[in-house]
């Protein structure tokens, strides 16, 4: 063998045991950088999945790429057809019904109905089928044996009067229900706080939530700086779908390497996008025209206060449109992980779901004080009001899923059970077993 073929064979074996041992330090380390266990099918089904996410995202099938539409009753929903998350698309009421029932539902005789009214963890409430069953198992073995029917009204960044009025416009529409659960307080403060510091009517929608979409529907320009935002998450997007799709092709889906850096930059990238998001809505509620700010409030007290005034008017008159159509209303205090002593955080809870920079984290520990006494005014007034901010105070499960409010399947299991209570004991007032 001459002296450049030896060379080349050299090279080739040392490439060769480089890349072995790439791939088996790769495989050592993937659960631990990971956080989830080297499957081949498992993880090329989620990658798979994640750029049909991508896809509809970035690409045009016909339809607006937005994801919401502005609606004149209550100011915007979901776009019809368009995915809102998960594998569900919206219906043409413009929200997710993950069991598929048909809008505007129709009670059959042994149903109990529900409509979910709140923001995105009321939404969250109906996101798994298992809580619906959760409920009806639970009220079954206490003697009340219809079917529960878990109707969402519940969409992402609704606050007061936006729950009130989607109720009005079902009722109109012709759903039938027997109970109304409003599952509100963190957008409720939160997003009228934030509107008033942007000089938005704390009653109109969150700004923050349609900053975006006003512009999109409007002559007014994109600055430079939105441009090159909006250029840096559509590049997230094609750079992270470029990869995946790589890594999905014969041979490269089975390097340990190629699916460990695969995994790595999707959740990297998830990071930045949500970040970025952040900003892009950020900036467009600052910068929205007149016409979606609505006429200047004006109203005594400070900020927390007007929002909360807001929330208990809105739900005195929630309770009013039930009483008149003869339906059961209960009213639910959201836990949050900022409020103090509300829940024993973990470790992991602790990184990923407290921010004491957050913005929206900062309102919620200065102003959940004022829900909570509050809903206890409601109370005093007869209107049934449940403060669920300490239903997690006995668990040390990891519950909190992010920075804002959200929880897991978990945290909706257990508020399943205490609204459970409530309901036995409510049906069993008014003998409706």
């Amino acid at each position: 063998m001459n002296t450049k073929l030896k060379s080349i064979f050299n090279y080739g074996i040392s490439l060769f045991l480089t890349i072995v041992l790439l791939e088996m330090v790769c495989l050592a380390l993937f659960s631990s950088l990971s956080g989830k266990s080297f499957e081949y099918k498992k993880l090329e089904s989620q990658r798979s999945s994640r750029i049909a996410t991508i896809f509809e995202k970035t690409n045009n099938r016909g339809e607006s790429q937005e994801r919401h539409m502005f609606h004149p009753y209550v100011g915007y929903v979901a776009r019809p057809s368009i995915y809102t998350g998960g594998k569900t698309k919206a219906n043409e009421y413009g929200v997710r019904s993950v069991a598929g029932y048909p809008y505007p539902y129709k009670k059959q005789p042994n149903d109990f109905v529900f409509a979910i009214l709140g923001g995105s963890v009321a939404a969250g409430f109906t996101k798994f089928v298992e809580i619906e069953n959760i409920i009806e198992k639970y009220l079954h073995e206490h003697g009340f044996k219809k079917n529960v029917v878990l109707i969402n009204l519940a969409k992402g960044g609704y606050k007061q009067p936006q729950q009130l009025f989607h109720l009005q416009y079902a009722l109109l529409s012709g759903f039938e229900f027997d109970a109304v659960l409003n599952i509100d307080g963190f957008n409720d403060l939160v997003f009228a706080v934030l509107n008033l510091d942007n000089n938005i009517n704390p009653i109109f929608p969150s700004g923050f939530h349609i900053g975006m979409l006003s512009k999109m529907r409007t002559s007014q320009k994109f600055s430079l700086h939105t441009i090159i935002q909006l250029y840096d998450y559509y590049s997230l997007y094609s750079n992270e779908l470029r990869l995946l799709s790589l890594v999905q092709k014969n041979p490269f889906k089975y390097s340990m390497f190629l699916n460990l850096l695969a995994e790595l930059w999707s959740q990297r990238n998830l990071v930045r996008i949500k970040q970025l998001e952040y900003d892009l809505a950020n900036e467009s509620q600052r910068t929205m025209t007149e016409e979606f700010r609505g006429p200047v409030f004006k109203s005594k007290g400070n900020k927390y206060e007007v929002a909360t005034k807001i929330w208990l008017q809105a739900s005195e008159m929630l309770y009013a449109v039930c009483k008149a159509n003869n339906l059961i209303y209960i009213h639910v205090l959201q836990p949050n992980q900022y409020v103090k002593g509300s829940k024993p955080l973990s470790e992991k809870e602790q990184n990923i779901a407290i921010d004491p920079t957050n913005e929206w984290g900062i309102v919620a520990r200065n102003g959940y004080g004022h829900l909570i006494t509050g809903g206890k005014k409601l109370k005093d007034k007869g209107i049934p009001f449940y403060d669920f901010t300490a239903i997690f105070q006995d668990s040390t499960d990891d519950i909190y899923i992010d920075t804002c409010c959200h929880f897991g399947q978990n945290g909706y299991a257990i508020m399943a059970k205490h609204l459970a209570d409530i309901v036995i004991e409510i049906v069993a007032g008014q003998g409706l077993h």
